[in-house]
């Protein structure tokens, strides 16, 4: 049941029918727009994670959680601890945390990010006991095709990769939540609930400035925002503004647009989610702007660095060259640590895409036998001239930067000029 229509003006999240759950009505609908939905079950139906609710009736009662602890109970895991502490043992593998939730405990455990997805795709080829990505498919679930056209996991689940990925499991007892934030790099994310329902609070873009103020002094104080504290009068104020709340139930998916603050609260013990972070084109220039700022971020933060160096290099009798150099790869490694990429990530990822585009699907099939996600087909990715006009003005925004990163990190000026090459052959 969606909430949203409670308050004075407020804006209902739509939900979609099964006859929606269509790539081209999504993207039409969504993701062109940049607006929330919820899918229904039948987007996920067949997903084999879905055996693990003990159905009665028609409805989720209980949770196969010896059906679990027998698959992954031996992998280790490790928890956030959520409000109030329990005086109980700490959880090492999933299948303490299984035994403590049985049990009636665990109400402040909160297991978060845990790549699922890619443990067992390495266990399965680690130990021989079939291909990783069809494992995957035959025991967790098979991306839907509306998230297929997946910048992100495209890159980082194949050969040239770094190994990553962007798909995580989200389990947590029934006094933890997630504190108001937007995704990593300005990304979608796609939530589907396994078990469990919770309750989100949503924001448009709209409302972003009016939540910096408590987002700065969350900071301030160590602490974080939680939504379900606030006072009616502030709830009120922000459903005026768009706030959408939102319960998602067991078998529902649900789409967070880029650069949506959201707050997740969950209100069954335990629940139990799979979700993605994800980019494609129709976002890559927010994408682009959150990385800029971020550089920037980074810069002002370590200008003393580029002092030292610029004094350095006039004692050495070094060239301008030679410290502009440092700088830029300094600068890029705090971005890489601080948001788990940046330009070359970037740059190589697009390029991989560009790839991708106008190659007959035989040869498609061929490269997603390497990967770790599954192979794309056209019908599921936007036109490719769309593409090419959300890239070109992007790639020359980057050439023209004062900074000239694309000149003195590593490697990057070839990646840069095999892009060019790829604009050129899809236009």
């Amino acid at each position: 049941m969606a909430l949203d229509s409670a308050g004075p003006r407020a804006s209902a999240i739509a939900r979609l029918s099964a006859t929606q759950c269509s790539y081209a009505y999504f993207r039409e609908h969504h993701l062109q727009p940049n607006s929330p939905c919820l899918f229904p079950q039948d987007l996920v139906k067949h997903w084999a994670l879905l055996r693990c609710r003990l159905l009665d009736g028609t409805e989720a009662r209980q949770f196969d959680w010896d059906y679990l602890r027998d698959q992954y109970g031996s992998l280790d895991i490790s928890c956030v601890e959520l409000g109030e502490r329990a005086v109980e043992p700490t959880p090492r593998t999933f299948g303490d945390l299984c035994d403590l939730w049985q049990s009636g405990g665990g109400r402040s455990k909160y297991l978060k990010d845990w790549h699922l997805p890619l443990r067992v795709h390495e266990a399965a080829e680690q130990h021989g006991k079939g291909k990783g990505k069809e494992r995957v498919r035959d025991e967790l679930y098979e991306v839907p095709e509306v998230c297929l056209d997946d910048w992100m996991n495209e890159w980082e689940c194949s050969s040239e990769g770094r190994g990553d990925d962007f798909r995580f499991v989200y389990a947590g007892g029934g006094d933890t939540f997630t504190p108001l934030h937007r995704d990593v790099y300005c990304s979608y994310s796609i939530s589907t609930q396994i078990y469990g329902s919770k309750r989100w609070y949503l924001f448009p873009p709209s409302c972003t400035p009016a939540l910096q103020a408590l987002l700065v002094e969350a900071e301030r104080s160590d602490t974080c925002v939680n939504c379900d504290k606030w006072a009616d009068a502030r709830k009120d104020d922000f459903r005026r503004r768009g706030m959408m709340v939102i319960e998602q139930h067991a078998g529902e998916t649900i789409f967070i647009p880029s650069g949506y603050y959201h707050s997740v609260h969950n209100l069954a013990h335990p629940t139990f989610s799979l979700n993605h972070n994800w980019l494609n084109s129709h976002i890559l220039p927010s994408v682009y702007r959150a990385l800029s700022n971020e550089v920037a971020r980074c810069r002002d933060a370590i200008s003393d660095v580029k002092e030292m160096l610029q004094r350095q290099a006039v004692q050495d009798g070094a060239s301008e060259e030679g410290w502009r150099k440092e700088w830029e790869q300094t600068v890029d490694g705090l971005v890489e640590r601080s948001e788990g990429w940046s330009w070359p990530t970037f740059w190589h990822m697009t390029l991989h895409t560009l790839r991708n585009l106008d190659v007959p699907l035989a040869e498609l099939e061929q490269r997603a036998a390497l990967s770790r996600w599954p192979v794309i087909p056209p019908p599921a990715r936007p036109p490719t001239l769309f593409v090419v006009k959300q890239v070109r003005p992007l790639l020359q925004d980057f050439l023209q930067r004062p900074e000239h990163e694309w000149q003195l990190l590593p490697g990057l000026q070839d990646v840069v000029q095999q892009i060019e090459v790829e604009l050129q052959r899809l236009s």
